[in-house]
């Protein structure tokens, strides 16, 4: 059976998931989610696909502390799976049969082999986007709490805002993103989030940050660079 094939009505999904139908038709109204429609009373239909993109919006709302709003706004500027973080191979699953109105599209990366992975040490592709020259914009999230990192509304402004920047410069800059738990903050000594660094200069540290000022950081870290290979 496709992934794609709507056979599920909203009352069974609801079930499946673990959702009123109620909520559901909330995701559908708030533009998460847009279910076939089938028959001449034009009934909901929902997909395997589907199914799983519920389980994602119930986790990333009840144990990430996302809202519905925060969601839609990422979803138009990156794909669900960037969201997530999902392994490329569970991205190139999804894409083909995702039911998300107007989601931005954001490239597919076919997985690396088990070898080329372990021998680079880099899962997340991270060193190959350094190593080809492109600029990262570093955005240090999350609040830790017992242990785990959520969520905050801080820091889902200053990630939209670093990738509205990203996608003045095509090709050239990039949005790298690190938990507040993971080694490249420790390795800055960043405690506070969102904490945004371009190139290697901290340009917002515990609060937010305006397009503009990180549109000025970005250019003036780019023609450093360019002056810097032309001498």
């Amino acid at each position: 059976m496709s992934r794609g094939q709507p056979n599920y009505s909203l009352n069974t999904v609801a079930q499946l998931v673990g959702l009123s139908p109620r909520t559901i038709r909330g995701y559908e109204e708030s533009r998460l989610i847009a279910p076939a429609r089938v028959g001449g009373n034009q009934q909901r239909m929902y997909s395997e696909q589907d199914l799983q993109w519920l389980r994602c919006i119930r986790d990333m709302i009840h144990d990430e502390g996302l809202t519905v709003t925060a969601i839609r706004r990422l979803l138009d500027l990156i794909p669900c799976w960037e969201i997530r973080h999902c392994a490329p191979s569970i991205a190139l699953q999804c894409a083909p049969h995702q039911n998300v109105p107007a989601m931005a599209r954001g490239a597919l990366q076919t997985p690396a082999s088990p070898s080329s992975a372990a021998a680079s040490g880099d899962e997340n592709g991270v060193a190959g986007r350094a190593a080809d020259g492109r600029l990262e914009i570093k955005l240090i999230y999350g609040v830790e709490e017992l242990g785990a990192v959520m969520h905050c509304s801080r820091c889902i402004s200053a990630e939209r805002t670093a990738r509205r920047v990203a996608l003045h410069y095509p090709g050239r800059v990039w949005v790298g993103k690190y938990s507040i738990l993971s080694d490249e903050a420790a390795n800055l000594g960043v405690c506070l989030s969102p904490t945004i660094v371009v190139g290697d200069v901290v340009v917002s540290c515990g609060k937010g940050i305006g397009e503009e000022s990180l549109t000025r950081a970005v250019e003036t870290c780019l023609a450093d660079r360019q002056q810097a290979a032309a001498s």
